[in-house]
């Protein structure tokens, strides 16, 4: 029962899905910005949020998943979730170019800035995330699922310091799913817990930098 669990979670809260967790809390909970001149993600039009989120859902989670699957069939990679350490160059390095792709097209599509700022500023966390990741992937499996737990937390963290009603309850729940990640991952014995703790850190401070200073 637990192993099954511990699956679910691993599924549900896929490295590829979790910065599309932190765009839908960040959307749709009623903040207000602490400087005016920034529009709130919250007051946006519906019709725009829904054409930046689905920038984020295809080159953040559909290219890159069909992409991984390519490479199961042709067989680059031995396992869907991608468990060889020396195979993760690969999928990483097509997660750092679906990442490029999507800063470049958030940027041109919003000459004058008018958008808020958070949506180029996670593409770009993404980025830096996924070039960390590769250069560590190289001595050591540092967990990519406990790296996307660090990208949504850092992510809200970042965005709420920039609000003058912060939501505690979706912060919270950031962590406690954090949490049930890096445990599921702990119980399947996926990674040692040094590869999961510099895997959340690691994401964690990056996106809550990037996101916060720009």
């Amino acid at each position: 029962m637990k192993n099954k669990l511990s699956h679910l979670i691993s599924w549900v809260f896929i490295p590829l899905l979790m910065p599309l967790y932190g765009l839908l809390i960040a959307m749709f909970y009623p903040a207000e910005e602490l400087v005016q001149s920034t529009i709130a993600m919250y007051a946006l039009p519906l019709k725009i949020k829904w054409i930046v989120f689905g920038m984020f859902a295809v080159f953040s989670f559909a290219a890159p998943g069909l992409s991984f699957l390519g490479l199961f069939r042709f067989k680059i990679i031995t396992t869907i979730d991608i468990e060889n350490r020396t195979e993760r160059l690969y999928p990483l390095l097509i997660m750092l170019i679906y990442g490029l792709m999507l800063y470049w097209l958030i940027g041109e599509s919003d000459p004058k800035h008018l958008l808020p700022p958070y949506f180029l500023s996670l593409s770009l966390a993404g980025i830096v995330v996924t070039v960390t990741f590769m250069l560590l992937t190289q001595v050591l499996k540092i967990s990519m699922h406990a790296g996307g737990a660090g990208i949504l937390t850092g992510f809200l963290y970042a965005y709420f310091m920039h609000q003058h009603n912060p939501s505690y309850a979706w912060m919270g729940l950031a962590i406690l799913i954090s949490g049930l990640v890096i445990s599921a991952r702990w119980y399947l014995r996926k990674h040692t817990a040094l590869e999961l703790f510099l895997g959340y850190t690691l994401a964690f401070l990056i996106t809550g930098i990037v996101v916060y200073s720009i």
